[in-house]
């Protein structure tokens, strides 16, 4: 298949792609400029949005579907206007696109966040109104995801951000009290969640938003899993500091989730959080 894939050089969007290619696809991705774009690769086409248009892509190539994974989350300080843009006007110009042209399918990247808790999960609930009006023209897929985690990945991610802190044995970590309950995923697992989904793509019928959520069905508290972390520095003198944050307005401190239809395709997890933290730390030679 010819797969138009966006934040191709993002954690998640980088792991898909590797595995879409060994599978034999080739992908055209959409990257912002030559700054922000994946390295060169066979069967890889990339086009740079700060000099190309997205409908150049189509008009260049037959598309048989996209997989959106650019997102801004706002914490680099982005405004409103810039988090919509990314997650809303960009996905749906290309939503629009593939319908126009006669693409089957459109895979969307969604969060379990409230969307009352910040700009980033609004955009992400707005633009899933869009995937459902489009639902009857071609099949669309929404993955919701809560935390992801795995080697080498950014520290504005909270597990790569604790872990960052606790190697430069920081003075101290301000915290909440840690009470929230989060599923946290590996990025192996996640990246086979998305594959074992598109593999099974055809079963999905038109006419509906087909909604998968990613997650091991194990939830752990933020407070049990910086200390689970933690263990694996013991000369580590950082001060844990829970209780120094206030939780934000409209928090969730626990969530339904439901990862039934995507075990349905076949996938299950199979990296427990103590391991994948394990992992992280081996590969980037923390211990």
């Amino acid at each position: 298949m010819n797969i138009l894939l966006t934040g191709a050089s993002g954690y998640l969007g980088g792991k898909v792609l590797k595995s879409l290619l060994e599978d034999g696809h080739s992908i055209i991705a959409l990257a912002p400029n030559k700054n922000d774009s994946p390295k060169e690769a066979k069967n890889l086409k990339i086009y740079h949005l700060d000099c190309q248009r997205a409908e150049t892509a189509f008009k260049e190539n037959k598309i048989d579907g996209v997989f959106h994974f650019a997102t801004c989350y706002g914490r680099r300080g982005e405004d409103s206007a810039s988090i919509a843009q990314t997650n809303i006007l960009l996905p749906l110009s290309l939503l629009a696109l593939a319908s126009e042209n006669k693409s089957k399918f459109f895979i969307n990247t969604d969060t379990i966040l409230n969307p009352k808790i910040n700009p980033y999960a609004l955009s992400k609930s707005q633009f899933k109104q869009w995937l459902n009006f489009y639902s009857s023209k071609l099949k669309c897929i929404n993955i919701r995801i809560d935390h992801f985690y795995g080697p080498f990945d950014k520290p504005i991610k909270f597990i790569a951000w604790i872990i960052k802190n606790l190697k430069e044995n920081a003075e101290k970590i301000d915290l909440t009290k840690g009470n929230q309950k989060r599923d946290f995923i590996y990025i192996d697992d996640l990246c086979a969640a998305y594959m074992s989904v598109f593999n099974n793509i055809d079963e999905l019928p038109l006419g509906k938003i087909h909604n998968f959520e990613a997650g091991t069905g194990i939830k752990t508290s933020i407070k049990d899993t910086v200390l689970l972390i933690k263990e694996f520095f013991p000369e580590n003198k950082t001060k844990l500091n829970f209780g120094a944050v206030p939780y934000r307005q409209n928090e969730i401190m626990d969530y339904p989730l439901d990862n039934s239809s995507l075990k349905a395709t076949g996938w299950k997890a199979k990296t427990i959080l103590k391991e994948g933290i394990k992992t992280i730390l081996k590969e980037e030679g923390i211990i």
